[in-house]
């Protein structure tokens, strides 16, 4: 009884839902409209933007879509082949009403996309070799025109000699007839160099095509197709009946070759997208994606004007795509970022410090026989760190997160193709003062020549990147040098070239070993060095002058500069520096005009006599 009254009460309360539910149901059967279901549009698109950076680039293709109610198939075709299928991304305008479904991307043979351009190439040719025989026709028609002024001018000259020997000369006739002569053969002239003109350009344009079939078709289709046409003019020419064997075996030929040919014919890629759309409507939409084979570097022109105190830095980009597809009148825009496929925190190695474990020295064969060779030691392999390269330096001209991007500021047309193309970016003045510094550096123990050298800090607002750099010295072309990458406000130095009016020289002028007996078992060897640096010109000069002196790797020997004429450089930033440490030294003279300055040293080394010392002059 119990279960019956619980059944009872438990439809009762499933009616009104159930009812409630079917109202609903009939209600959108009756108001709403199926969705439908488009059968697939292939749609054309165009490259709008291009982001260049130093190892790929991100394309961005624009396509006009018109969509209808429901579900749209779209197909793009014409894509790159060698295009990252994980980069694409398509995006639609931020109020359109509706959204991407799915996204696919396939790859298709281009065999038919061959076949077409050879038969429009080749439809070409024909048109233009028939241009090229109206143009024959024509030369053959003035050929007659001549032959028939000649045959005048013949007539001409034997009906006057007759009428010498005979009668009064009609000078007025004859003079009539030559002035008829001379204008058409004038005519005709001009006609046929204007003829010639126009087979000229046509030759260079049937052979520009004839080269495109080339490459588009392969030798051999090519070779098939030049037989095939020499055959059809030859059989053509022939007055009797027409013979087609030859043509028939060459055409097989032909057709064969370019059958062959699809073993290594050229793919493409063609992408698949399902949008659904509330409303019958026409939007925008964008694909991009990351493309090989294209990379960018910074070129620069360093023009330095000592009248001025200035150096004018006009940068560059050195652009190289081959990515086999023209860029034309895109917004081009380069980044310094380069991407990598997988990011990789790099680990800290293992700092392991053990006793080393000391072996018997091996012996002969013969001594060891019955033992065993030694163990070789075991060590704990450190994880090798993922390399990382080199860290962008950020900028403030546009900073896109970790690096930078500089606009072009007119769109630009970049041809795939195997040069390089070099593009006008901006151009900064530096004067001298914070920013620049003019100064001669000589190294006299290498030689006398004293070098102009440009400090310059990089005060732009543009980081430099490694690239290639021309030296121009008052508009005159220096050389060229390998610029690293300078961060804003870190400094290079840059070589200008040799000032010849500024020598220097260093000289051993003694060399005195000490063997007394207050050093004990010890012995000091003392070097005595003299550096010239002579001014020749009328002007003053800062010269940086570049010395070492001797460095001890072991305790046991002792090195000592004494009685030096002048102190070098030892602040603190100078005593970190790597040159510091191996001997460089740096001496700064301002040398008055036409003056001379000795700097003078004793190098001193002292060590025990019974060691064998390496390095000693």
């Amino acid at each position: 009884m119990k279960c019956l009254l619980t059944k009872e009460k438990m439809m009762k309360k499933l009616i009104p839902a159930l009812i409630l539910f079917a109202v609903i149901i009939s209600v959108e059967f009756i108001y709403s409209e199926p969705l439908t279901v488009s059968s697939a549009i292939a749609v054309g698109s165009a490259i709008s933007s291009v982001k260049l950076f130093t190892n790929r680039a991100e394309i961005a293709r624009t396509s006009n879509l018109n969509l209808k109610k429901g579900m749209n198939t779209i197909i793009i075709d014409g894509l790159p082949d060698n295009l990252y299928d994980w980069s694409v991304k398509g995006t639609l305008p931020e109020k359109f009403d509706g959204k991407i479904m799915s996204i696919e991307i396939s790859k298709t043979a281009l065999i038919e996309k061959k076949q077409k351009n050879i038969l429009v190439i080749e439809k070409k040719l024909e048109e233009l070799k028939e241009l090229d025989s109206e143009l024959i026709d024509e030369l053959a028609n003035i050929k007659q025109q001549e032959n028939f002024l000649d045959s005048v001018t013949k007539f001409t000259e034997q009906e006057a000699s007759k009428e010498l020997s005979t009668r009064l000369p009609q000078t007025t006739v004859w003079n009539n007839t030559m002035d008829y002569i001379s204008a058409k053969k004038k005519n005709i002239m001009t006609s046929k160099r204007s003829v010639h003109k126009k087979r000229k350009e046509l030759a260079k344009k049937i052979q520009s095509l004839e080269f495109d079939l080339y490459q588009i078709a392969g030798k051999n289709y090519y070779n098939s197709y030049m037989k095939l046409n020499k055959a059809i003019e030859q059989n053509t020419a022939l007055i009797e009946t027409q013979q087609y064997g030859e043509l028939s075996e060459q055409y097989e030929i032909q057709q064969k070759s370019l059958m062959e040919s699809q073993s290594g014919i050229d793919t493409e890629k063609r992408l698949m997208l399902t949008i659904f759309s509330s409303e019958d409507s026409t939007t925008d939409f964008s694909l991009t994606y990351i493309i090989p084979d294209t990379f960018w570097n910074m070129k620069y022109d360093f023009r330095a004007n000592r009248n001025k105190n200035e150096i004018e830095v006009i940068v560059y980009s050195e652009i190289y795509q081959k990515t086999g597809e023209d860029w034309e009148n895109v917004n081009l825009s380069l980044s310094t970022l380069t991407p990598v496929s997988n990011i990789n925190i790099p680990q800290a190695p293992s700092w392991y410090i053990d006793v080393r474990e000391e072996f018997p020295k091996v012996r002969s064969s013969a001594s060891i026989k019955g033992l065993g060779a030694p163990a070789s030691a075991k060590m704990d392999s450190a994880p090798v760190p993922a390399r990382k390269p080199a860290p962008i330096p950020e900028a403030e001209i546009t900073s896109k997160g970790l690096s930078m991007e500089i606009a072009f500021p007119v769109k630009q047309t970049i041809e795939s193709s195997k040069s390089y193309q070099k593009k006008y970016l901006k151009s900064y003045t530096v004067k001298t003062g914070k920013s620049l510094d003019f100064f001669l550096q000589t190294v006299p123990q290498m030689s006398s020549n004293s070098y102009l050298i440009a400090n310059i800090i990089n005060s732009t607002e543009l980081p430099w990147l490694a690239g290639e750099a021309q030296i121009f010295l008052e508009n005159e072309f220096v050389g060229k040098l390998n610029l690293p990458d300078t961060p804003i406000n870190m400094n290079n130095e840059l070589v200008l070239g040799i000032d010849p009016s500024v020598k220097s020289k260093k000289e051993l002028v003694n060399k005195y070993e000490d063997k007394t007996g207050i050093f004990g078992g010890n012995r000091k060897i003392i070097y005595t060095y003299k550096i010239t640096v002579e001014n020749s010109t009328k002007d003053n000069k800062k010269i940086t002058v570049i010395d070492n002196i001797p460095v001890s790797r072991n305790s046991e020997i002792k090195v000592e500069i004494e009685q030096s004429s002048l102190k070098p450089l030892d602040d603190a930033e100078t005593k970190k520096s790597t040159d510091y440490a191996r001997g460089v030294r740096k001496y700064i003279l301002n040398m008055e005009p036409e003056s001379k300055k000795e700097i003078t040293y004793n190098a001193v080394i002292i060590f025990d006599k019974d060691l064998n010392i390496t390095g000693l002059k």
